[in-house]
């Protein structure tokens, strides 16, 4: 079980760590991937879309450790959306002049009508803005492909086959197959309908949402790391470990 507090520790560790770094170079801008949208910098990040049972998950997991990048997955962040104190610990690593820009942010990308009744919406695109601006992250879920600049980051669709993804559900979750299907089916359709009713109708299956898409059917979810480690080397220039 991840402890998410130490989660956030360690990727506020890693921030701060980049950020003397930055300073030492005089310019913040020569870490692979990281570049300036508006007042912010963000990057290199990538964000993983997926499908229930498509190994989305599994291969963020191999992504970050090759890369030593923190994972956060869609339960992280909607743990830390959830819970305030973890939520400053996250946002109080950055300066005065960074939060600010991230809360002008949020009133963009948010309907005002909808700011005072949506409060989870809000913690929720301040962490995905946040974890953006740090870098070095891998964000799963959350339709963070509508919120980050797509620039700075790389953003995949993990797909594949209804039975391969029955077969996957069924068996880590021991459900039978009928269960397992059903299951999918719902989940599929609660995030293409929470995508379309929060990010102005975008369509989350729509190919052109996103940089690449990965048929974890036809290829193994160990394929699908390096392939994806392969295109953030060539979009951003992110250095892989071996």
């Amino acid at each position: 079980m991840i402890d998410v507090e130490d989660c956030v520790k360690a990727q506020i560790a890693a921030f701060q760590a980049n950020e003397m770094l930055d300073t030492r170079l005089e310019n913040r801008e020569r870490r692979p991937g990281r570049g300036k949208e508006g007042s912010l910098f963000y990057g290199p990040y990538l964000v993983i879309s997926r499908e229930k049972g498509a190994g989305g998950n599994s291969v963020a997991q191999l992504v970050g450790r090759r890369l030593g990048w923190q994972v956060f997955d869609d339960r992280i962040v909607d743990e830390i959306a959830q819970k305030a104190r973890v939520s400053r610990q996250l946002i109080e690593s950055l300066d005065e002049r960074d939060q600010a820009s991230i809360q002008d942010l949020i009133g963009q990308l948010l309907e005002p009508q909808r700011m005072g009744t949506s409060g989870y919406l809000v913690y929720l695109r301040q962490i995905v803005l946040t974890l953006g601006h740090q870098g070095d992250v891998i964000v799963v879920g959350h339709a963070a492909q509508y919120i980050l600049p797509r620039p700075f980051g790389l953003n995949v669709r993990m797909i594949a086959p209804m039975e391969a993804r029955v077969q996957r559900i069924a068996g880590k979750a021991r459900l039978s197959l009928d269960a397992a299907r059903v299951e999918i089916e719902r989940i599929d359709r609660e995030r293409v309908t929470l995508v379309r009713r929060h990010f102005g109708g975008q369509n989350v299956t729509d190919p052109l949402s996103h940089d690449l898409t990965i048929n974890t059917g036809a290829i193994s979810l160990d394929a699908a790391a390096e392939v994806v480690l392969t295109a953030l080397e060539r979009k951003l220039g992110v250095q892989v470990k071996n």
